[in-house]
This record gives C-alpha cells, sequence and structure tokens, in this order.
C-alpha cells in the first residue's frame, strides 16, 4: 500500500482578521467561513482523488477545532491534535488526519523547545578543550556579519509541539509528524 502525505497552514483566523497584514487580498477573502468552505473543499479533494492520504495542519485553531473534527470524522478519518498557543493566537496548534482504515500504533506529542534544551545541555556537558577554536571563530564573525535569528533559538523558546504517529503499512512502521515552525 501507498500513502501520500500533505501538510497545510491554514492560518489562524485570529490573524486572517488583520487586513493590514494582507492589503494585496480583498476583505472578505480573509473572512473565516469564507476561507473554511474553501479549506475544506481543498482538503476532500485531497482525500476522494488521493487513496490513503494523512492530511498534517499547522496553524490549527480552538475556533476552528470542531468544524475540523466533525469535517474529518465525516469523511471516516481519524484527527489528533494539539493546542499549545495562547490566547492570543486562539490557542494554535497542530493536528493530523488519518484515514480510519489505517493500523495506528503509537501518538507522541513533544514540547520541540523543552527536547532541544535537554539536548544541547547534554551537548554542552560533552564539549571539550577543542570547543574553544569553535567559539573564538563565532565571536570574531559576529563582529564583522550582523547575525541571523537562529531557527533552534527561536524553537528552544516557544511551546510549539511536534505530533509524531507511527502507522503501520505493509507490515512496516512509518513516523509521521507534523510541526508548526514559528
Amino acid at each position: 500500500m501507498t500513502i501520500r502525505v500533505v501538510s497545510y497552514n491554514i492560518l489562524v483566523p485570529i490573524y486572517a482578521n488583520q487586513p493590514e497584514q494582507y492589503f494585496k487580498c480583498q476583505c472578505e477573502f480573509l473572512q473565516t467561513q469564507y476561507r473554511w468552505k474553501l479549506i475544506q473543499s481543498h482538503l476532500k479533494q485531497e482525500i476522494i482523488h488521493h487513496e490513503n492520504t494523512i492530511i498534517c495542519l499547522q496553524e490549527l485553531s480552538l475556533t476552528l477545532l470542531p468544524e475540523v473534527e466533525l469535517f474529518f470524522r465525516q469523511l471516516n478519518y481519524t484527527f489528533f491534535h494539539n493546542l499549545y498557543g495562547k490566547r492570543g493566537n486562539d490557542y494554535m496548534g497542530v493536528g493530523m488526519a488519518i484515514p480510519s482504515s489505517m493500523q495506528i500504533n503509537s501518538i507522541s506529542i513533544v514540547k520541540v523547545g523543552d527536547r532541544i534544551r535537554s539536548m544541547s545541555k547534554t551537548l554542552k556537558r560533552q564539549e571539550n578543550f577543542l570547543s574553544w577554536g569553535w567559539q573564538f571563530y563565532q565571536f570574531v564573525m559576529n563582529k564583522f556579519i550582523e547575525a541571523a535569528s537562529d531557527p533552534w533559538e527561536i524553537a528552544m523558546n516557544t511551546s510549539n509541539t511536534l505530533l509524531c504517529i507511527q502507522v503501520v503499512i505493509d507490515n512496516k512502521p512509518i513516523f509521521i509528524g507534523t510541526y508548526h515552525m514559528p
């Protein structure tokens, strides 16, 4: 059996309701119900035209969650989610929809920032005498080149989660994950 994995950032409604951010877009196209109808239509086409499609969603929100759950249930899909955000972003999160016919072995929800932080503490303990050369190089380069934002630092400072599900395809375990990088 083959599977297909697709991933969509569906934009939290509270962000879509900021027309000044999307000045090239007509306001009516940013309305939640208008967008949800388009999203629904697109996701339904993914499911109908492609067997065994797993759908990953980022920027899922508390506002849309009940509709998303009902939508996937009607299409015989199992929907898993984790909302990790705050009130200001409508408790943004991630979700994954899997055909009900697929065997699921495990589900994991990982706070990526916490995991990176714990790994970096372990690595710092393993540093040796030669690491001073790398640190000196970084120090010198930072004096001459404007530092870009570090995605690992950004990830460590957020509460975003990785939703990871293990499915079994042809008696082989496969892990599928979805994460929203800030």
